[in-house]
């Protein structure tokens, strides 16, 4: 009697870092994805869009949407020992007069937080950004931060981000009105 044994061949990495591995999701990250971000704690902290509580079918249609992008723009954020997922970054194209304008975007699951995870991705992840996205589409990056999220602002600060100002009363989520905090990083800013 034989066994067979199914192994996944998960796709290449865009960055190998000290702290995490950034590489796009792939179709077998969804049960990982949902045990991450199905928590009220981070939903919290992130737009409305993103769904809580997060199940198994919005986790399956997010890849099935990554998995169409092109170009890529939304990354796995993974443990590097195991290489299974535990946030997730993104870029956001800006229209109009802020073509040249990206949205950086980041979440990690808790069980990661307070280790440096994310402000080392968000820094290569930036740096990356801008080596693969030719100036002429790409000149800075921007985030919104929610003012009672003080870890996401220090996740941009040390990657390099600038405070620019905070947009007053602009956020309304579960009934609580709250400032949002924007930070912005420009092409010439690495050089």
């Amino acid at each position: 009697m034989s066994t067979t044994t199914t192994t996944t061949t998960l796709p290449t990495p865009i960055l190998i870092l000290p702290n995490s591995i950034i590489r796009p999701i792939h179709a077998s990250d969804a049960a990982a994805l949902v045990a991450t971000a199905n928590n009220p704690r981070l939903a919290r902290g992130l737009r409305a869009h993103f769904p809580s509580p997060y199940t198994l079918a919005d986790a399956e249609a997010w890849i099935a949407r990554c998995a169409v992008e092109s170009p890529r723009r939304s990354f796995a954020v993974c443990d590097p020992a195991t290489n299974a997922v535990c946030g997730g970054v993104s870029l956001r194209a800006l229209g109009g007069d802020e073509a040249r304008t990206f949205e950086i975007g980041y979440y990690l699951g808790e069980a990661y937080w307070g280790r440096g995870v994310m402000s080392e991705a968000v820094a290569a992840f930036a740096r990356w950004a801008f080596a693969m996205v030719p100036e002429a589409e790409l000149q800075r990056l921007e985030a919104g931060v929610y003012s009672f999220n003080p870890g996401s602002s220090r996740v941009l600060v040390k990657a390099g981000f600038v405070f620019e100002g905070s947009r007053r009363g602009a956020g309304f989520k579960h009934g609580e009105a709250f400032d949002i905090l924007m930070y912005g990083l420009l092409r010439q800013d690495l050089e």
